[in-house]
């Protein structure tokens, strides 16, 4: 688990489009955050006003195998990428195949198999490939406006206009084409790429809000496999953790040490973040995904079921029922923010504030084990990378 978390971390380092001259600069990472993002809101929409079934499992799992597959080629230009994969594809396969068979375990093996055997015309691939030239085209975007007269820059933006139009027969995206509402919602997740983690804390790499989500997210799917949980609940789990801080969109991020230091403050910042989330957030999603997004918002760490708020003992007896393991998304969480610490600071940009988070969180879960998983050994496996 740890080697491929850290295999799925490193992805923070890979800059795109780093041949264009860009005002920002964007990641590998935050990228894939974006692009899961859509996929959900295009497979919803899709689900709902095409009548067309979606294996959400299989939407997560397809989407963690094409991100494992991208870090493993780590920043090939897009055009190397799409060539190799056209031309020499079964060689291709095979090298990334062997890479990352080194540090997985069975079931994602079983999984990656499934991905690289699977149909470019099934709608969770579809989904996933509509969303992959959203995302990306939402990027260039920005380098588009702020350098239009650059290099190759307007063949780029053409190329990457006719590839999302191929996907035009998916409501989603033409809602996302036409509409504004829903693409408000997608220019609001995107933004979190701005936001940083670590407020006033020099870090290598300089992770962002966006990009720890998917992180959460990945990592929530681990340990939810591993706990030997429900798909549902699997599928629960990992868009909990996709969303969990997507309030931060509208209040940026605010650090532990201010959040939980100062009396009554969390207090007020919860009721700030649910009111936001109500005015400013639902509002951009088509009224049949509001109370899902609130399912996933609100009381982000508890232990629930659909239809009540239940302790980790609850369900731990009973792992089938259709519910959040708030306590397992919470330790990914942890385990995402301890990743962001240790590895500034085996990197050489350390502080303080990065050393006593760490330590802080090995001493939190030293001997912590939820649904028989070793929590600890976790944390010091990622230490020891």
């Amino acid at each position: 688990m740890t080697k491929f978390l850290n295999l799925i971390f490193s992805t923070a380092l890979i800059e795109r489009w780093n041949d264009q001259l860009r005002p920002v600069e964007f990641s590998e990472l935050d990228k894939q955050s974006h692009k899961i993002v859509i996929a959900w809101l295009i497979a919803k929409i899709e689900e709902k006003e095409n009548n067309t079934k979606i294996d959400y499992l299989k939407l997560i799992e397809y989407f963690i195998a094409e991100f494992a597959y991208r870090a493993v080629v780590t920043d090939l230009k897009p055009q190397v990428f799409h060539y190799l994969q056209k031309h020499q594809k079964n060689e291709f396969d095979e090298f990334v195949q062997n890479e990352l068979f080194e540090i997985v375990d069975k079931d994602f093996k079983i999984v990656f198999e499934k991905y690289l055997n699977s149909d470019n015309e099934e709608i969770e691939r579809k989904i996933l490939n509509a969303s992959h030239f959203l995302a990306s085209r939402w990027e260039f975007d920005i380098i588009y406006n702020f350098n239009p007269n650059g290099y190759d820059v307007k063949n780029i933006k053409e190329s990457l206009d006719l590839e999302v139009e191929e996907y035009f027969d998916l409501v989603g995206v033409r809602r996302l084409e036409l509409g504004k509402k829903t693409k408000n919602f997608i220019n609001l997740v995107g933004n979190m790429r701005f936001q940083r983690r670590w407020a006033k804390t020099p870090r290598i790499p300089n992770t962002s809000v966006l990009g720890h989500q998917v992180f959460v997210a990945v990592t929530s799917y681990i340990l939810s496999k591993k706990a030997n949980l429900s798909d549902k609940r699997i599928v629960n789990n990992f868009f909990n953790g996709l969303f969990h801080d997507l309030a931060e969109s509208l209040t940026r991020d605010i650090i532990s040490p201010v959040k939980y230091g100062v009396a009554g403050l969390d207090e007020l910042l919860s009721g700030y973040e649910k009111m936001v989330i109500e005015d400013k957030l639902l509002p951009l999603l088509p009224k049949y995904l509001r109370e899902e997004m609130r399912f996933y918002l609100s009381d982000e760490f508890s232990d629930r079921s659909v239809e009540k708020k239940v302790d980790l003992e609850y369900l731990q007896k009973d792992t089938k029922i259709d519910a959040i393991d708030g306590s397992l998304v919470k330790v990914a969480d942890n385990l995402g923010a301890f990743v962001e610490a240790v590895y500034s600071i085996k990197s050489g940009v350390s502080s303080k504030q990065l050393i006593e988070a760490s330590d802080k969180l090995l001493e939190k879960y030293k001997d912590k084990r939820i649904y028989n998983i070793d929590i600890y050994k976790n944390f010091r496996d990622l230490e020891n990378i």
